[in-house]
């Protein structure tokens, strides 16, 4: 165990060394949502109706033997029909076996349960562990109607040329710095996710893009 979290540390601090501004970020995670709805299989407008929370990855993977992944995004919550000011997060994951190339991926994580955001932002820390990743429901798939709702969803786009073992999953992280920077010192993410900050400029075009 404490071998792979070795794994996670390392890429974690060669992919994520610059820190993109919230402005960087949010434009970004624009790009992500708008080629998933331009794609063959966009996001269904019930999936962001009912989230509670969603987080919005850009990630990169590079490897030869051992391999690691660093991403940097946002996370939200709804307060009530709104989206609050985003939070800057970051991600960190390792691979091992026998892999060569480097990838992006676009990953979309909806929270459906206020449980799930709590658990998301208890102590800075969320695992998502690929193997048991719940992909989300197409517009077109039957299990998009009835039936319990899954506590996350997950979509999540590949592009370049990637083979390997994925070991431990991605870890997501609070980006503490950026956030400061963006609100002052003293906005806890609590008051972030409140809607206690002024919003950052450009952060309405983003939020209209999720409605």
């Amino acid at each position: 165990m404490k071998y792979i979290h070795l794994l996670l540390i390392v890429p974690f601090l060669a992919l994520t060394a610059c820190n993109a501004t919230i402005g960087e970020r949010m434009g970004t995670s624009l790009a992500v949502v708008r080629g998933f709805q331009s794609s063959d299989h966009p996001i269904p407008s019930e999936v962001f109706a009912n989230a509670k929370g969603i987080a919005i990855i850009r990630e990169n993977s590079a490897a030869l033997v051992v391999g690691g992944s660093g991403g940097e995004g946002v996370f939200m919550r709804k307060n009530g029909l709104n989206w609050s000011p985003p939070v800057a997060v970051n991600t960190a994951g390792a691979t091992i076996g026998l892999q060569a190339g480097g990838q992006r991926r676009d990953i979309v994580i909806f929270m459906n349960t206020a449980e799930e955001v709590a658990n998301f932002l208890d102590d800075g820390v969320y695992a998502l562990a690929e193997a048991s990743a719940t992909a989300g429901p197409a517009k077109t798939d039957p299990k998009n109607a009835g039936g319990p709702v899954p506590s996350t969803y997950y979509y999540i786009r590949n592009e370049g040329l990637f083979g390997g073992l994925l070991v431990g999953g991605v870890y997501f992280t609070i980006d503490s710095k950026v956030n400061r920077e963006t609100y002052g010192a003293g906005a806890t993410v609590g008051d972030i996710l409140a809607g206690n900050v002024e919003k950052p400029q450009g952060s309405t075009i983003l939020t209209q893009a999720l409605d």
